[in-house]
């Protein structure tokens, strides 16, 4: 096995325990719960304008960053704090095969989570209209924003002990505020980039009249462009990582 893979492997262990699973595969279906129940009250809310709703609020903006959040800031924080990094920076491994790695591991921990709220809101939609077609989107979208998610977040970790504070003020100041507000920074949000996924494969949850200026500002919805920020957000955050070990090793 190689390297990067053992890496990757131990990463999603230290990360995802049992625990953090339980509590965190809770907050991750909550949405889906939420959803079935607002269903069965007597009302003549729109399904799909409520499956939108419910992609905003809570799933998108509030659950996928909080889940990524504290696993990717661990991944490698918990390592930092607990003097073990030192053990993994020692071996005779490239250091941006070491950050590729330990990305893999938070992403892989977090979208089996965040993956699995957006499949149940996802199902739980397509059995209440027997419209499925939004079932693979909202996965889509949701792993996409879980992946610029922890490339925010795992170098974040690194640098500071108080990242899930300063993680929360990027969320809930910058992303749903500042960037609500200015859609040219829409491209910093990365429940924006997962959202433009989402709508470019499922068009029809953009119907709502607000709905495209807060969800995308100035991005165009399509899987193609979100796919390629995601993909520039993780290359950059590879970099800066390997930079601050490659600084650790001169410490």
């Amino acid at each position: 096995m190689s390297s990067a893979a053992i890496i990757t492997r131990m990463s999603v262990r230290q990360t995802l325990g049992l625990r953090r699973a339980i509590g965190f595969g809770i907050l991750a279906l909550a949405p889906a719960v939420i959803f079935v129940l607002v269903l069965a009250a007597p009302s003549r809310i729109d399904e799909l304008e409520l499956m939108t709703g419910f992609l905003l609020f809570p799933h998108l903006t509030i659950t996928t960053p909080i889940i990524t959040l504290i696993l990717a800031a661990s991944t490698l924080g918990d390592e930092r704090r607990d003097q073990t990094l030192s053990f993994l920076v020692l071996r005779p491994v490239r250091r941006e095969i070491i950050a590729a790695a330990k990305l893999a591991g938070a992403f892989l921990a977090a979208s089996a989570l965040t993956g699995a709220g957006g499949l149940a809101l996802g199902v739980v939609y397509g059995v209440t209209s027997s419209d499925w077609g939004l079932v693979v989107p909202t996965v889509v979208g949701t792993v996409v924003a879980t992946a610029v998610y922890c490339a925010v977040f795992v170098p974040l970790g690194y640098i500071t002990d108080r990242s899930t504070v300063i993680g929360l003020a990027f969320v809930f100041v910058w992303e749903n505020g500042i960037a609500a507000a200015v859609g040219s920074l829409a491209t910093t949000s990365p429940w924006r980039i997962g959202f433009s996924a989402l709508s470019g494969m499922a068009p029809k949850v953009l119907s709502g009249g607000d709905i495209r200026d807060f969800a995308l500002g100035d991005l165009m919805p399509g899987a193609g462009g979100a796919l390629v920020r995601a993909a520039i957000f993780l290359l950059l955050s590879t970099a800066l990582i390997s930079a601050m070990l490659r600084r650790r090793d001169l410490a």
